[in-house]
């Protein structure tokens, strides 16, 4: 368990600092939404407690997203002008109000997916535009210490989970341990322009990461856990490749 901990997480900024330097910042910031740090979460929950607890997370995962998002129009808005430092505290602030608010209004497991939905149309005219700069390109400089502060985030978030419930665990499950480490190297590296449209991206992403929280929650249960997890990631992929192909063929 440890070890998936410590290893997963730093394999997948890897991944997606090398698609960065490739395809470029959008298609990175579309790799960060997937579900692939919370999804490994959840697996982690799932050997760790009960199905229900799981299935509730799942749920209030997806409102997660938001308080996620948040955190990416917090950060592209203060990088216009601040350091990655006061960057990072705004977008940090701005996640941490964003998941009390969705505590203190406790809504239910459905709700909380249905919000997650619903604000995901609405968000990406909240993001600045890119400021008039130069390009640089992702660099590799930096990496070890990237992949060993995401390792860092996930076993801090994990530990803490189980503590929290259910509730909290979802909301934390969707902590920008991704959407922060990318940030703040894309930001000292290449730039706030480059680093906006990385954070803009991932509300592409987001999509296949709430339709994989609906997806694990109908099918814990249903299905056998492992199961359960590969539909869910199976339903998160065909999102990504329809949002891809829209994308694409967008007049």
């Amino acid at each position: 368990m440890l070890l998936l901990k410590l290893l997963l997480v730093p394999a997948l900024i890897w991944l997606i600092s090398l698609a960065a330097k490739k395809w470029g910042p959008g298609v990175a910031g579309a790799l960060a939404g997937f579900p692939v740090i919370t999804g490994s979460i959840l697996l982690i929950l799932s050997l760790e407690q009960d199905v229900a607890f799981v299935r509730e997370a799942s749920l209030a995962a997806a409102l997660g997203t938001s308080a996620n998002l948040v955190f990416g129009i917090a950060y592209s808005w203060a990088a216009r002008n601040q350091s990655w430092p006061l960057s990072l505290l705004a977008g940090l602030a701005a996640y941490a109000l964003a998941v009390a608010l969705s505590h203190w209004a406790q809504p239910s497991g459905w709700q909380c997916a249905a919000f997650g939905l619903l604000f995901l149309p609405l968000v990406d005219k909240c993001f600045p535009a890119p400021p008039n700069a130069p390009d640089r390109p992702p660099r590799h400089a930096g990496m070890a210490a990237r992949m060993l502060a995401g390792a860092a985030l996930v076993l801090a978030i994990t530990g803490l989970s189980s503590r929290l419930g259910p509730s909290l665990s979802g909301l934390l499950a969707v902590f920008p341990v991704l959407g922060s480490v990318l940030a703040v190297f894309s930001h000292i590296s290449a730039g706030p322009a480059v680093t906006i449209r990385l954070l803009r991206g991932m509300v592409r992403g987001f999509y296949a990461f709430v339709a994989f929280c609906i997806a694990l929650a109908l099918a814990l249960g249903a299905l056998p856990t492992p199961l359960a997890f590969g539909s869910a990631l199976a339903l998160a992929v065909l999102v990504q490749i329809v949002l891809m192909w829209l994308g694409r063929h967008r007049c």
